[in-house]
C-alpha cells in the first residue's frame, strides 16, 4: 500500500487538522491536498486544471462538494446553475482516467432546502454512476442508521463531522484500496 498518491478535493471536510488526511498518512499513503474550506465543484474544478500535474501523477483522487453545492444553490430555481457546474467537473475528472471516490457529507441545517439536499447528492451519484466513480455516502448511512439528527446536534453547529469519523474513513480507504473500481471506459 505505500507509496500510493492521495490527493484531496473539497471543502472543509477535507480540511480539518485531525482527519481524513491523517488516517492515510497514518497508513503509509502520501496524501496532497488541495482542499479549501467553503468551496464548491466550481473551486475543485479549478484546481484540477492548476493542478493537472499532481492530478495525473495520482493512484486516487477522493473529491467532496455537495454541502457546499447545495449552500451556494439553495434554491429549486438555482438548481440547474449547479448540475451544469458539477456535470463540468466530473467530466474533467474523468478524463484523469484515475480511480475516483465521490464522498457524500452529510448535511441537515434547518436553512437548507431539503429538496436542493437530494437533488444535489443525487446529482452527484448520478455523476459517479455513469462514469464509474467510486461513492461513499456518509449522508444516506447517517438517515438508514437514524444518526444524522443525533450526530447533527453534537457537531460544531452541524458544519462538520468530527475528526473521528473523518480519521477512521481515512484508514479504512487506505485498508480497502485495492478495492475501488477505475473508471469506466470511454
Amino acid at each position: 500500500m505505500l507509496n500510493k498518491n492521495i490527493v484531496l478535493l473539497g471543502g472543509s471536510a477535507f480540511v480539518m487538522v485531525n482527519g481524513i488526511q491523517v488516517g492515510l498518512r497514518k497508513k503509509g499513503f502520501k496524501v496532497t491536498n488541495l482542499a479549501l474550506g467553503g468551496t464548491s465543484a466550481l473551486q475543485n474544478l479549478y484546481e484540477l486544471k492548476r493542478n493537472y500535474e499532481i492530478l495525473k501523477n495520482a493512484n486516487l483522487v477522493i473529491t467532496t462538494s455537495n454541502v457546499n453545492d447545495i449552500g451556494l444553490y439553495n434554491d429549486i430555481n438555482r438548481l440547474k446553475y449547479s448540475f451544469e457546474i458539477i456535470n463540468w467537473f466530473y467530466k474533467e475528472l474523468f478524463y484523469l482516467n484515475k480511480k475516483i471516490i465521490v464522498f457524500i457529507s452529510p448535511i441537515s441545517l434547518p436553512s437548507f432546502n431539503n429538496i436542493c439536499i437530494k437533488s444535489i447528492n443525487n446529482f452527484h451519484k448520478k455523476l459517479a454512476n455513469k462514469y464509474g466513480f467510486n461513492v461513499i455516502d456518509l449522508q444516506e448511512f447517517y438517515i438508514k442508521t437514524n444518526l444524522l439528527y443525533t450526530f447533527q446536534a453534537l457537531r460544531d453547529g452541524g458544519a462538520h463531522d468530527f475528526d473521528f469519523v473523518m480519521r477512521t474513513l481515512g484508514e479504512n480507504i487506505a485498508n480497502n484500496f485495492h478495492k475501488f473500481l477505475e473508471p469506466k471506459k470511454n
